[in-house]
């Protein structure tokens, strides 16, 4: 009995073995370092491990769970190569013109115009010095040899004449005898005489445009001088009674050359075809017309 239980003790504080179908602790790895690209998508981002159980091995361990990585605030424009750029409201691209932003476009618009300006201004500055240098030298030039300019009046020609003198200096036959009616003053009549010169010293002298004007002027002189001789209302300086029309001093410097104060005579009464003297006025033709009292 004795050496059964010896026996038996010995066999119970012998070391037992440890059972192999324990589980073991399995330790997560270390969280990895995450290198950041820029323009690359970002990696996972590690996450506490969530337990998990291995109903296989018997054994309970941790594995990491991957979630998608959140949206990214800015981004790349690959086409215009800037960025980053923040995206509009919606997700929707901002506005472009002509592949740049509005205020890129707004900006380059506004440079272009500031260019043209100060290319205009500059080209117009340029073109008035150019003038007022080219009108100083002019100037230097004329200051140096003075010119000399000589002006001559032409005298009237035939055909010139004929538009001032009724035709007389083309026609004097045709035209002598006819008669002109005044359409002012009481309408008077006048008989025309070409190349004859009406006797008498005249009444007054006077610068007319034409034959007419001064057959007209005639008419007025009748018409209102009675009035400044009323108390002697037959008195022979009342009344114009002819004229004699010179064309030639019509020109004003013709007549200065020839001390004639004008064109035009108006002549008192008596007059008559009869007494019609023939011009010699240093060659100029002179025509002459003769108050019609039978009309």
């Amino acid at each position: 009995m004795s050496a059964k239980f010896s026996t038996a003790r010995q066999y119970d504080e012998a070391p037992e073995l440890i059972p192999q179908n324990f589980p073991e602790v399995h330790h997560p790895p270390a969280v990895p370092e995450v290198a950041s690209t820029y323009g690359q998508p970002t990696p996972a981002t590690p996450v506490k491990p969530e337990e998990t159980t291995n109903s296989s091995i018997g054994y309970t361990g941790f594995a990491p769970v991957e979630h998608p990585p959140p949206p990214s605030t800015y981004t790349y424009d690959y086409q215009t190569g800037y960025g980053p750029t923040i995206p509009s409201e919606h997700g929707k691209s901002p506005q472009r013109i002509l592949g740049c932003s509005v205020l890129v476009f707004i900006l380059s618009i506004i440079i272009a115009l500031l260019s043209t300006a100060v290319i205009g201004l500059a080209a117009g500055t340029g073109v008035e010095a150019s003038r007022a240098n080219d009108a100083e030298s002019r100037l230097a030039a004329l200051s140096a040899s003075p010119a000399t300019v000589t002006v001559t009046a032409p005298g009237p020609t035939a055909t010139d004449s004929s538009t001032i003198d009724k035709g007389c200096s083309t026609n004097s036959a045709g035209i002598t005898g006819t008669t002109y009616e005044s359409q002012f003053f009481s309408n008077p009549t006048f008989k025309i005489y070409c190349n004859s010169d009406a006797p008498n010293d005249p009444l007054m002298s006077l610068f007319v445009g034409n034959f007419d004007d001064c057959i007209d002027a005639c008419a007025s002189y009748t018409f209102y001088m009675p009035t400044d001789f009323a108390s002697n209302s037959t008195s022979r300086n009342s009344t114009c009674a002819a004229v004699s029309f010179i064309p030639a001093w019509t020109n004003r410097t013709f007549a200065y050359d020839g001390d004639a104060p004008g064109n035009c005579y108006l002549k008192p009464g008596p007059q008559n075809q009869t007494a019609l003297n023939n011009p010699n006025i240093g060659g100029s033709a002179v025509h002459a017309a003769i108050l019609d009292t039978q009309s």
